[in-house]
């Protein structure tokens, strides 16, 4: 079962079998599980390894001065973290990680991602290849967070969230808790509550524990402009 998830993942696309085989002992891959809260690795430390997320569900976070913590997106089974500064100069994370779920990682050494052995890796140039597709696509996700949190009220920073995650039906099924949404979103978890009730109140959204339904498109588009 866990050969078949790490198969399919993103990072290793164009990579199977025997080839995916030799990388993984050639790489010095292994796998660890952490329960829900635990912490992965803390801002600030040095990078060392990259995640595969093979289970369950990740928060990036961002430790304020003031003590509070910024949840910047969350990552969900399937996909790579904690790979941001291993194409830079500073191998240095500027955020943490943290379990959100019980999950299970695969851990790749990221001095890997920067040596071709002479065994294995006669696929080694598409997994690089398959880690820069990887980063673009989580530079567009920086790209959402911050179209977000510059709105100047509350209101426009849900609504903008809402017109990214809803679906075909305007439907947005909740992942994250209250708690971790008003991290997410910059905000005190009572203010986020308040705000829901306020937009529910005014027949924009109908909000429940699992999901938030848009009722009213036009109205939250234009707190979006």
């Amino acid at each position: 079962m866990v050969r078949e998830i790490i198969e399919k993942n993103s990072l290793f696309k164009g990579i199977q079998g025997e080839s995916l085989e030799r990388m993984l002992v050639c790489s010095k891959a292994c796998l660890k599980t952490y329960k829900r809260g635990e912490i992965i690795f803390h801002q600030e430390e040095t990078a060392q390894v990259i995640y595969v997320l093979l289970t369950g569900r990740v928060a990036i976070v961002k430790q304020l001065v003031s003590g509070r913590k910024n949840i910047l997106y969350e990552v969900d089974e399937g996909h790579v973290f904690g790979e941001h500064y291993f194409f830079g100069g500073n191998q240095v994370y500027k955020y943490g990680a943290q379990a959100a779920t019980e999950i299970e990682v695969l851990e790749i050494p990221w001095g890997f991602f920067y040596g071709f052995c002479s065994e294995a890796c006669a696929h080694h140039h598409q997994l690089v290849q398959n880690m820069l597709e990887i980063l673009s696509m989580k530079e567009w996700l920086t790209i959402k967070k911050l179209n977000i949190v510059s709105a100047t009220s509350l209101k426009e920073r849900i609504s903008t969230w809402l017109i990214d995650e809803a679906d075909e039906n305007g439907v947005v099924k909740l992942k994250m808790n209250r708690e971790e949404l008003a991290d997410y979103l910059g905000v005190a978890r009572p203010s986020l509550s308040r705000a829901l009730m306020r937009m529910q109140s005014e027949g924009m959204i109908e909000a429940s524990r699992s999901q938030i339904r848009i009722l009213d498109q036009e109205k939250i588009e234009n707190f979006c402009n």
